[in-house]
């Protein structure tokens, strides 16, 4: 139990410590014109399995062809997880993002909370050196968000169709206004653009599979 609770407080720390580098370092500026491949990103939890699972969708752009795809499973402590939120889950995405062999222009990630400060976009677009952008599909009732120098990171953005708006966060290395054009032109068949929708349907079908054969089998 000690040992546990020391485990713990040392990620808190290192957290932390990555909490305070992501918050110097984040910045918005626009992004690259030339954009040939984009990740999407999407984590799931069995949470009472004690389990987080990632998944990484490289599409080549604007052809909209998968190239590579990706998946880990990696314990979640759900007590660090109370307190720190979906931060918790960042060492899993990185590690599922360093799986691939090319890298991507820009990456897209679906945010799992949208009450954080920090966005898990802006903790992977530092880390990774990449433009990052989160998506959400929880778009009712939220309302724009901007930096204490009124530069807008983060609103509500129509996609023609749905009644519904995506949430879109400018994470590090794009302005918002780019990160809506980003967005828009990587939707095609739904509403979530199409490197995060692939993400999220493979991690699905993973979760799925990892419950029936460590849950349901005992």
């Amino acid at each position: 139990m000690a040992e546990a609770e020391a485990l713990r407080r040392l990620r808190m720390m290192e957290l932390n410590l990555l909490r305070e580098r992501v918050t110097r370092r984040m910045k918005l500026k626009p992004a690259p014109k030339r954009m040939r491949r984009v990740a999407g990103i999407d984590v799931v939890t069995t949470l009472e399995a004690g389990k987080a699972h990632a998944a990484v969708c490289l599409l080549s752009f604007p052809r909209m062809q998968t190239l590579e795809e990706a998946i880990a499973t990696d314990e979640i402590d759900r007590v660090l997880y109370a307190d720190v939120g979906s931060a918790t889950f960042v060492p899993l995405i990185m590690n599922v993002l360093k799986m691939l062999k090319r890298n991507p222009d820009v990456i897209l990630i679906r945010e799992l909370s949208l009450r954080d400060d920090i966005p898990l976009a802006a903790y992977v677009g530092v880390i990774a050196g990449k433009p990052s952008i989160g998506i959400s599909e929880r778009g009712s009732n939220f309302k724009t968000r901007k930096a204490p120098d009124r530069t807008k990171i983060a609103g509500p953005v129509k996609v023609r169709g749905h009644r519904t708006p995506l949430v879109v966060v400018a994470g590090h290395l794009v302005t918002f206004k780019d990160a809506e054009k980003i967005v828009k032109a990587l939707i095609t068949e739904t509403r979530m653009p199409a490197p995060v929708r692939g993400a999220g349907l493979r991690v699905r079908a993973w979760e799925r599979e990892w419950r029936r054969l460590n849950i349901r089998a005992k």
